[in-house]
């Protein structure tokens, strides 16, 4: 019987053997979307469990915790970082089928030496080993064991990108980038989406006072982000809304919203479809990847 997670975990044949083998193995990582923090990257931290470098900010992993019924309190919650890893060490053996039971497997593996299968049972000692093998691991070790060449980060507008600054002054070997994330820029219809223009008025430095401006602060923070690196646009699209419309009838949108004034499904996709317009131009002015 065939070993599961052997060193021919998923390649089925000949043909997938020798394509990763004598060609893609050994390829660095070049990573155009990813959640890591340019921060703990630029300190280069050490985590203190396996849980913190594998569950605290793992959503898909949160997702399936949630489906499965586990209690928020273990997921996000104020649980122990000890009571986490055993909610999610539960969740596992249902994950068969689910990207999430290769990468849990394969990520004990490669950075931790470990070849037993996570479920409630094997638990404990995965976790004693994984978090031994952690305290020579830093956030750059754990890149470079990887090979990673290049990452580009996940930033909103007002981030301040000081930590990918600090990475390229200090010429550290691994590229790190952001990437121009204006989700919140977008979600109109959403309750924090005033706060987060005043945050952009004081990422900026002016007032936005209308959509002209609201343009302009963005147009903005592209250029500056440009100027740090960034080539690429990054847009979680949940529901793909359109609703063409003039960018008098956009900026009477954003006025509404300004105003604390509700608005209507039509209104929304019409700020939003305008709005993705005016970012898509600029990304292409500035040959970014969309």
């Amino acid at each position: 019987m065939k070993r599961f997670n052997d060193k021919n975990f998923m390649l089925e044949n000949k043909t997938a053997r020798r394509l990763y083998n004598e060609y893609a193995k050994d390829l660095p990582i070049i990573d155009y979307h990813c959640h890591l923090s340019p921060k703990e990257i630029y300190e280069d931290i050490r985590f203190r469990d396996l849980t913190e470098v594998w569950l605290k900010g793992d959503h898909y992993k949160w997702r399936a915790m949630r489906a499965y019924g586990i209690d928020e309190e273990r997921i996000t919650g104020s649980a122990s970082n000890l009571e986490k890893f055993q909610a999610w060490a539960e969740v596992v053996p249902y994950t068969i089928g689910n990207p999430l039971y290769h990468w849990t497997h394969m990520e004990l593996k490669a950075f931790f030496g470990i070849e037993e299968t996570l479920s409630p049972k094997t638990a404990a000692g995965i976790y004693e080993k994984a978090n031994l093998a952690l305290q020579t691991l830093s956030a750059r070790k754990l890149m470079e064991k990887c090979n990673v060449e290049v990452v580009c980060t996940t930033d909103d507008p007002t981030d301040s990108l000081e930590y990918h600054m600090a990475l390229q002054e200090e010429g550290y070997k691994i590229k790190v980038y952001p990437a121009f994330r204006p989700d919140k820029a977008l979600n109109i219809e959403l309750p924090w989406f005033l706060p987060w223009v005043e945050a952009l008025e004081k990422r900026v430095g002016f007032e936005i006072k209308d959509f002209d401006t609201l343009l302009r602060a963005l147009a903005d923070r592209i250029e500056f982000f440009d100027g740090v690196g960034c080539r690429v646009s990054d847009h979680a699209l949940d529901v793909v809304l359109y609703h063409e419309g003039t960018k008098e009838e956009a900026a009477a949108v954003f006025q509404k919203k300004l105003e604390g004034m509700p608005l209507s499904e039509v209104e929304v996709a019409t700020y939003k479809t305008y709005l993705l317009k005016f970012l898509g131009k600029k990304y292409y002015e500035k040959d970014w990847v969309q």
